[in-house]
């Protein structure tokens, strides 16, 4: 809708509902912790088969999370589940993987560096239990617009940490990227803790 001087109004509601689903999914994705793992696989490829790869990572993690998202509400009712049981159960499980992050995770490897656009760097990885959970909920609560900008725009994210994974780690080192790894859990365990607790709320179990 045009504004008093012939520009367009931003629906702010939209765009505090993208950066929350934008900034939810970079956490969970976690490219500070990707990256590393990248490198150690890609390590002996070419500059060029590395952009390529990273490109093909990042097209499968967009179609996946497309996927879940235009399907979830299809899954939830295949298996009679309703979006608080799904929200509650999500919660349980980013709450269990942002603690196994504080913890630390050994270094994950692949016989062929190539394999490494769909096993291990694409799943679990970047799109885990944790990520589908995330967007099967708000794509059939939220706003769902807002929710395919952020993936895309989360994804992109992604695709940047990668391409610059040697750059940045050489900046900042391994372990400043392990220390922002486990800040990032941190707000993945606040994303879980609050997931559970509005499955309480709308049980009645719990006061908002």
């Amino acid at each position: 809708m045009p504004g008093r001087g012939g520009g367009a109004v931003i629906d702010t509601g939209l765009l505090s509902q993208f950066i929350s689903y934008y900034a939810t999914l970079v956490f969970i994705m976690n490219p500070f912790g990707a990256a590393p793992i990248f490198l150690d696989i890609v390590e002996k490829l070419h500059p060029w088969e590395r952009r390529r790869l990273a490109n093909l990572v990042t097209m499968v993690v967009v179609a996946l999370l497309f996927l879940v998202a235009f399907t979830g509400d299809l899954l939830l009712k295949l298996y009679m589940i309703s979006v608080d049981e799904f929200r509650f159960a999500g919660g349980i499980v980013l709450l269990g993987i942002a603690l196994h992050r504080l913890e630390g995770h050994p270094k994950t490897q692949t016989p062929d560096p190539r394999d490494a656009a769909l096993v291990p760097l694409t799943m679990p990885l970047l799109v885990g239990p944790a990520t589908m959970t995330y967007v099967i909920v708000f794509a059939a609560e939220g706003n769902r617009i807002a929710l395919i900008a952020a993936i895309v725009a989360a994804a992109a994210t992604v695709w940047a940490f990668l391409l610059a994974a040697e750059a940045v780690l050489r900046f900042v080192g391994r372990s400043t990227m392990r220390v922002l790894m486990r800040i990032t859990s941190l707000f993945v365990a606040g994303v879980g803790a609050s997931m559970i607790h509005s499955a309480l709320v709308d049980w009645g179990i719990a006061a908002r």
